[in-house]
């Protein structure tokens, strides 16, 4: 038996970043994975000599004070970041619309496509909406709540200035786009994708402070060389006891946590530690303990209905280095606002490697990862034949329209893979595949965010499906909190 301080199930960005940040303080951690590779959801994996990123993953919260700019300089991470401008393009039928880091750019770039809106003030607002969302998260680094000391935070003189985004959380983007009077409805559907990207969710029910701060992640984009591969490996190198093909089969809390938990692996192996911290979605824990308590607690109807949360549809493939393209990152819409087949969603994501990148932009070709969202409901159950042909109906619909945006023939495209939801489960073990997190909803009760739950002492979660939830940046920040609490 292994014992540690702390062990982490999941080797994500969240387990990853917490872990490094503990033993950093002198702590043991162990880290448990049940794939090859680090990553999680922000993995990679090679195919015919090339890298690819296992999701539409990009680096943001790199602006000073924020998120990943932090932990690379707490950890020393030894990375190449290229800052990416414009951070997104939108493409929405013959027009491409570039969202640049510098505001004023922005705001021109859309009073060229889009006349006749207050730009200025629409995302003037936003973009003060999307600060105080970040002040208010380093006010309330205990939020979610752990204990009575988590209340200190509310007696700081900063909190006059943090309290004023709090309403933000209790009204809808639609209300504050209302404001302006918008009809164009390429402009609101390109909102409407955004947010899908970032809160997987859309204007009707995405609370304004999450959906500013989504809107204006396009402002604080970079690539790292080398891709998530790089930041992965970075990650897992300040992990001194860091264990793969270890998926959690056995929790046993002894002493309801009080003296820690033994822990089996799927091959048998048993590690103790002081402290649990689990990054793994809520709904794949029920299955690990034999404790009634436990398995109670996370099959309740408390817990988020799956049903309302998101897989992903994947293709992966090469095409030809273009140095004259401008961009890595674009939101493709549908022609005519259709819907993609066997999905949810009216575009898809495209991200390419850095033309210069010289790890992954090889043999005079560029790697691609597109992605958009889809229900696992459409994938799971279906029979060798039926999969296949969803699989085929989708990726040539995609591919399509990609190879008309981007001027593309069909011999430019190479070293195709598809993903679906089941491929999600097969990696990354997520229960239905389901990947981002929990949409950021009106319809979701506060009080999910406020306080943490366990149903044991010494046993913490943190991962996309706890709050602050989706995205690298959110689930890092999660993790620094909870290091920052139990390290005082």
């Amino acid at each position: 038996m292994e014992y540690y301080d702390y062990i982490v199930i999941g080797a994500g960005a969240s387990g990853l970043s917490f872990a490094a940040l503990m033993e950093k303080k002198g702590f043991k951690v162990a880290v448990l994975e049940a794939h090859t590779l680090p990553g999680g959801c922000s993995s990679y994996f090679d195919r015919e000599g090339f890298t690819f990123d296992a999701g539409a993953t990009t680096l943001s919260g790199m602006a000073k004070g924020r998120p990943l700019n932090n932990l690379i300089k707490e950890l020393d991470l030894q990375l190449e970041l290229v800052s990416i401008d414009p951070g997104i393009i939108s493409i929405i039928g013959d027009q491409k619309i570039s969202h640049h880091k510098n505001t004023n750019q922005w705001i021109a770039e859309l009073s060229e496509k889009f006349p006749g809106i207050d730009h200025q003030s629409l995302w003037e607002k936003l973009k003060k909406i999307e600060r105080r969302g970040w002040n208010l998260s380093t006010i309330f680094k205990n939020i979610p709540m752990r204990s009575a000391r988590s209340l200190l935070p509310f007696f700081s003189l900063k909190l006059p200035g943090a309290v004023l985004a709090i309403p933000k959380f209790f009204t809808s983007v639609k209300s504050e786009l209302e404001k302006y009077n918008i009809k164009d409805q390429n402009y609101l559907d390109m909102i409407n994708e955004l947010l899908f990207i970032t809160a997987q969710s859309q204007m009707e029910t995405t609370p304004l402070l999450m959906g500013a701060m989504g809107l204006c992640y396009p402002e604080d984009t970079f690539y790292a060389m080398g891709g998530m591969k790089a930041f992965s490996d970075a990650l897992a190198a300040k992990c001194s006891h860091l264990f793969f093909k270890e998926q959690v089969k056995k929790i046993e809390a002894l002493k309801k946590g009080k003296e820690g938990f033994s822990i089996t692996t799927i091959t048998g192996k048993v590690f103790h530690g002081k402290k649990l911290i689990s990054t793994i979605p809520i709904w794949n824990h029920a299955e690990m303990f034999e404790d009634q308590k436990a398995r109670d607690f996370f099959s309740a109807k408390k817990i988020h209905d799956p049903k309302d949360c998101w897989s992903a549809f994947m293709i992966y493939l090469t095409i030809p280095i273009n140095t004259s393209r401008v961009g890595l990152y674009f939101q493709i819409h549908c022609p005519e606002n259709q819907v993609i087949p066997n999905c949810s969603t009216k575009s898809f994501f495209v991200s390419l490697s850095h033309p210069e990148d010289k790890s992954r932009s090889i043999k005079g070709r560029q790697v691609v990862t597109i992605s958009t969202h889809t229900k696992p409901a459409e994938w799971i159950g279906l029979d060798k034949e039926q999969y296949k042909l969803k699989k085929i109906e989708t990726e040539n619909y995609i591919l399509r329209i990609l190879k008309q945006k981007f001027q593309l023939g069909e011999e430019d495209l190479q070293n195709k893979l598809t993903g679906t939801p089941k491929t999600f489960i097969k990696y990354t073990k997520r229960s239905f595949g389901l990947v981002g997190g929990i949409p950021h909803s009106l319809n979701r009760n506060p009080m999910e965010l406020i306080f943490a739950k366990s149903p044991y002492k010494n046993f913490y979660m943190l991962g996309d499906t706890q709050f602050p939830g989706q995205g690298i940046a959110a689930v890092v920040m999660g993790s620094m909190n909870l290091v920052d609490y139990l390290a005082e």
